[in-house]
């Protein structure tokens, strides 16, 4: 009878274990996870940042703008507050729409630019144009990169039994993706070089 009890008591202890181990490692498997996306959204709000910078510059480096340039201002203004109130309130579908609407507003930039024969652009204007686009490139790979480990969370927590400890620790469900809805191309602009 002793026997009996040690062993069940074994058994009990062994699978206890078992279930002890796959909670932690699947738990730890979604901390992982969950963090690679906080980096690769840190990422794309580094190269963000550094968009907004280049674009400001490129404002005062173009003569011939001051028509439009309040318009633009004031596009990227609303943006970037739109942004930072989404970025302070931890809405990553808010800092989405945010980045949405500043392509937006440097898509309207370049249209009037190339449309306004007044605009005169100096070599600093063309610098900063080639800043831009390479760093829409890397936000573009921002984007891609923080992408593909949403799809990486979103699939593990989705399968079994993975969505069991989700739910039992309070992962979210649908990490949401950085869409842009094909918006996020910048036009190239193409200056006639016999001006």
């Amino acid at each position: 009878m002793n026997k009996k009890i040690i062993s069940f008591g074994s058994i009990v202890f062994i699978v206890l274990l078992v279930i002890a181990i796959i909670l932690i490692v699947g738990y730890n498997s979604l901390v992982d996870r969950k963090e690679e996306i906080v980096a690769k959204e840190s990422q794309v709000l580094n190269r963000l940042s550094q968009r907004d910078a280049t674009i400001y510059q490129l404002l005062g480096a173009v003569e011939g703008l001051q028509e439009h340039a309040e318009n633009i201002y004031e596009m990227i203004t609303d943006a970037r507050k739109a942004f930072n109130d989404a970025k302070a309130a931890g809405d990553t579908e808010g800092m989405i729409e945010a980045d949405a609407m500043e392509v937006k507003a440097v898509r309207e930039l370049i249209i009037v630019i190339e449309d306004n024969p007044n605009v005169n652009a100096t070599p600093a204007f063309l610098t900063l144009m080639d800043e831009i686009t390479a760093n829409e490139n890397a936000i573009s790979v921002a984007r891609k990169d923080y992408n593909d480990r949403v799809a990486e969370y979103n699939k593990s927590v989705r399968k079994f039994p993975t969505i069991l400890y989700a739910k039992l620790f309070g992962f979210e469900a649908d990490k949401p993706y950085w869409k842009m809805d094909g918006n996020n191309e910048i036009p190239k602009i193409e200056f006639n070089k016999n001006d």
